[in-house]
């Protein structure tokens, strides 16, 4: 069952970070309570999204 749920974390972090490389790439707009998120705040997205995905299948290789 934890083997799972870290799996399921790590798909879930991946997908975040994918989300922010496309963000990157494409350069989307994402605006939360009328404040306009710079583009430059998906760098440290992708950076600690892909980082905990790594570390969630690790995690669930070992376990």
């Amino acid at each position: 069952m934890q083997k799972a749920a870290l799996y399921t974390a790590g798909v879930i972090f991946a997908a975040g970070a994918i989300g922010h490389a496309v963000r990157l790439v494409k350069g989307f707009e994402i605006v939360v309570g009328g404040f306009v998120v710079p583009v430059w705040v998906s760098y440290p997205g992708v950076l600690a999204a892909g980082l905990l995905a790594i570390w969630m299948a690790v995690a669930a290789q070992r376990s």
